[in-house]
């Protein structure tokens, strides 16, 4: 790998070290004060849906300057955000309302973070290197995934409760983010200063190649809505709420993702690419079902590993095959639109997917509307690859996109 690829595995390790550490424990630590997934998907929407504002000003900025700069930013609104969760502590039981003050913050901060990584993975990498840039980057994040639990039980059992525990894990990864923002300051990568147009590029309807990038990328964002929202809450309450569990359970899970981004690394290739999608999308659809018909250990078990198993099956083909189409519009425009327009569509499937969730609590009764709104947004992986194969049968190969 280039000095500029290391670096943007780097950074994005440690910041999903820290966003391990913090972020599923900012949810659970505001799930105990407001006891509602409802309140905690509404959270998402909030935190998600304000991502396309932000990638925008994000995108403007760094046409000027340069996306070191827009990824500090992310990083420091972002430590703002833990600081305001360890300023407010108990308000949150006499306010519940303060989540959404959270949701703002956590939502600008990676707006501006996710529009200067995802630019930067397009930019660091190249058509011959890319295949490898991102399994190298699923692994440097899973071995993040398999500190950070560790870290988080370590500090948790040092605690005296698991609330202590979590403001301990929020303190730690603000200097986590430090560091980051420090290794940021290192990246020379180019980014175009040609203006770019964010409403041109959401057109879909004049190019059949960006319409399939498009609705790909929408339909991957309704199954991501579960990821964002109820799985990680699922399984925490299948452990009986212990934080020293959950974070045992998460330490396997990101070993088994370890080797499972390995073996892919050496063996998915042209030939085989649509089969590893198939098959990554059947499993991660099967992982959440499971989780919700069965909500107790085995059912997190269950969903743990095959999710673990199927995440680079699934994701890699989607990252490889959109970042080598994105790069086809590169000679002639800038291709931060095109980037922050694949987020948004990414932001808007995800921000449907949780609507869903939402309006089907408020149709069906209690017993019913979590399974049946998980179930159907866990079919959306599947949709996605018949989708993907419809289009490949009728306009080009998937090799040529590799």
């Amino acid at each position: 790998m280039s000095k500029n690829e290391k670096l943007v595995c780097l950074i994005s390790g440690l910041w999903t070290l820290g966003n391990t550490m913090s972020a599923v424990f900012v949810n659970v630590y505001l799930y105990a004060y407001t006891g509602s997934l409802v309140v905690m998907t509404i959270y998402c929407m909030i935190r998600i849906g304000l991502f396309p504002l932000f990638f925008t000003i994000g995108g403007k900025w760094a046409q000027r300057k340069n996306y070191s700069q827009t990824l500090i930013m992310g990083l420091f609104v972002t430590i703002l955000s833990l600081v305001y969760v360890l300023t407010a502590n108990n308000l949150f039981e006499s306010n519940p309302n303060l989540v959404f003050v959270v949701a703002a913050l956590v939502g600008i901060g990676e707006g501006f973070f996710w529009l200067s990584v995802n630019s930067l993975n397009q930019i660091v990498s190249t058509d011959k290197s890319r295949a490898s840039y991102v399994s190298n980057l699923g692994i440097f994040n899973n071995i993040a995934n398999l500190f950070a639990p560790l870290f988080a039980t370590i500090m948790i059992d040092m605690a005296a409760t698991d609330v202590d525990g979590y403001m301990n894990i929020f303190k730690v990864v603000i200097v986590v983010y430090t560091v980051m923002s420090i290794a940021a300051f290192k990246i020379k990568a180019n980014n175009s200063r040609q203006k770019f147009s964010v409403l041109k590029n959401l057109k879909i309807s004049n190019d059949s190649r960006w319409r399939y990038c498009m609705i790909t990328t929408f339909l991957y964002g309704m199954r991501d809505s579960l990821i964002l929202t109820l799985a990680g809450l699922l399984v925490y309450n299948a452990t009986g709420g212990s934080g020293g569990l959950y974070s045992s359970l998460l330490t396997v899970f990101a070993v088994v993702s370890i080797v499972s981004y390995y073996i892919l690394a050496k063996k998915m290739n042209t030939g085989n690419l649509y089969k590893c999608y198939w098959v990554g999308a059947v499993l991660i659809a099967s992982s959440t079902i499971a989780l919700v018909i069965f909500p107790n250990m085995y059912g997190a078990i269950y969903y743990g590993v095959v999710n673990a198993l199927a995440t680079p099956l699934y994701a890699n083909p989607y990252q490889v095959i959109m970042m080598n189409n994105i790069q086809k519009y590169e000679a002639n425009e800038n291709l931060c639109g095109r980037v922050i327009a694949k987020e948004i569509y990414l932001s808007m499937g995800r921000c449907f997917g949780m609507f869903l969730i939402v309006l089907s609590s408020f149709i069906l009764s209690e017993e019913l509307y979590l399974p049946i709104s998980v179930i159907f947004c866990s079919l959306f992986p599947v949709i996605l690859v018949l989708y993907a194969k419809k289009y490949e049968t009728n306009n080009y190969k998937f090799k040529e996109t590799i």
